[in-house]
């Protein structure tokens, strides 16, 4: 999984992740089911904290974009994908 992350930009890096993962499951490059990557290994590949992507992660999840189970790690949510919400 590829982001572009704008270091300079007024939105929140957090922010960007989850708007751009949003916008990977609207455009169908996500698909239910489809898992993501870990929040270290995420981290590690766009160079962030990993507290930054686990707020982004822990946001889509109350949105319910994404489940996260301890043995499967973060996934697509097959069940509810048709209210996505881009700000």
């Amino acid at each position: 999984m590829i982001l572009k992350i704008d270091m300079t930009s007024d939105i929140p890096i957090y922010q960007q992740i989850r708007n751009q993962i949003v916008f990977a499951v609207a455009k169908g490059d996500l698909k239910p089911g489809d898992d993501l990557p870990s929040v270290r290994q995420l981290a590690q590949d766009i160079g962030v904290n990993p507290m930054t992507v686990n707020k982004a992660y822990a946001l889509l999840k109350e949105e319910g974009i994404i489940i996260i189970d301890r043995r499967h790690g973060a996934q697509i949510n097959a069940s509810n994908n048709s209210g996505l919400v881009f700000t």
